[in-house]
């Protein structure tokens, strides 16, 4: 990183400005453009992140794009993907994102998709994340036909018509789920539980990568019949509980939805966190507490303000005429030995 001091020689943000784009306080910043110590490498890149997007800002004199995300998913994801704007609009120039979240839990899907429609079609593009349902495909299908960018996030809706999807090929994150629970078993007849939740195309993706590896690597391996959850941890746990007093416990748990904390949560219960191999999605400050004591194997993740500045990235782009395919973002693997946030 470059130590230059920025001691104002240049015309443009005020102190203000950067401290309010960055989340911090105004003498944090002067210290940092001062080049005085005692400021955190993270905080100071940060600071600088936000400077060099005003300026450009200034410089370019333009509005920036107005970029509306609709993310139904569990609250964890919600979070994260709300930390994930915060770090887009301080990063990137020329974009403002702005997020509406709804838990899973509590979606109305009629509702959900008037919001799409109506508040989408003030915007210069859209994002969308969300299961799959006729009212929000119509919903995608009238912004296109205002001419409007939409770009599906984590989970496709195809028939939507929408732009582009930006994230990972879930078919072979789902594949790598079955790799890692087939290798981890031994090598004789075992039980696997899938747990599911709404629609989630990304969900019913995975599910299939996941079968194809196990018919194909491992067909000593048997999945039970599914348990759908709610994406709430306390009513997933409960689902489980029950459905452990019916059938006894699996060998491994895939969870393919939310509420990991809900899995562990009924695991431990039991006394069988530590013998059951457990692999589950999102590396959040929760699953990342579970991978560090042991109560999951694998979890299988994304970059979620990557994914995120490639989204807005294609909805520049597309407004300026060029059109591409994105490719599919990189699969992340941690385990307790790699899951720093």
């Amino acid at each position: 990183m470059s130590k230059r001091p920025y001691n104002g020689t240049w015309k443009g943000p005020t102190v203000h400005e950067i401290a309010h784009l960055a989340g911090v306080g105004v003498a944090t910043v002067d210290r940092v453009l001062n080049n005085r110590s005692g400021v955190r490498d993270k905080t100071r890149a940060r600071i600088l992140a936000a400077l060099e997007k005003l300026r450009n800002e200034n410089s370019d004199r333009d509005v920036p794009l107005q970029i509306r995300l609709f993310c139904e998913s569990g609250e964890t994801f919600n979070a994260a993907m709300a930390g994930a704007v915060t770090d887009v609009n301080r990063t990137l120039p020329g974009i403002k994102i702005e997020g509406l979240y709804v838990p899973t839990s509590e979606l109305d899907p009629i509702a959900f998709a008037r919001n799409i429609e109506q508040e989408g079609g003030d915007a210069d593009g859209v994002v969308v994340i969300a299961r799959e349902h006729p009212a929000v495909n119509r919903a995608i299908r009238k912004l296109r036909t205002a001419g409007i960018p939409v770009v599906c996030l984590t989970t496709d809706l195809p028939s939507s018509r929408r732009s582009a999807f930006v994230g990972n090929d879930q078919y072979a994150a789902g594949s790598v789920a079955a790799l890692l629970i087939g290798n981890a078993l031994p090598k004789e007849r075992n039980s696997i539980l899938i747990v599911m939740s709404v629609p989630f195309r990304c969900q019913q993706e995975r599910e299939m990568g996941f079968r194809r590896v196990l018919r194909s690597d491992f067909p000593h391996l048997r999945i039970e019949e599914r348990v759908i959850s709610d994406e709430r941890p306390d009513n997933t746990c409960e689902q489980l509980l029950r459905y452990f007093e019916a059938n006894g416990h699996p060998a491994a748990i895939y969870n393919v939805a939310g509420a990991n904390r809900g899995v562990a949560k009924a695991l431990e219960h039991i006394g069988k966190a530590q013998e059951t191999v457990f692999v589950g999605h999102e590396l959040s400050n929760h699953s990342r507490a579970l991978l560090e004591s042991g109560s999951m194997d694998y979890v299988i993740s994304h970059d979620f303000a990557g994914e995120l500045t490639s989204a807005a990235r294609w909805i520049r782009d597309n407004l300026n005429g060029v059109s591409t395919e994105p490719p599919h973002s990189q699969i992340l693997l941690h385990t307790r030995y790699n899951c720093g946030l």
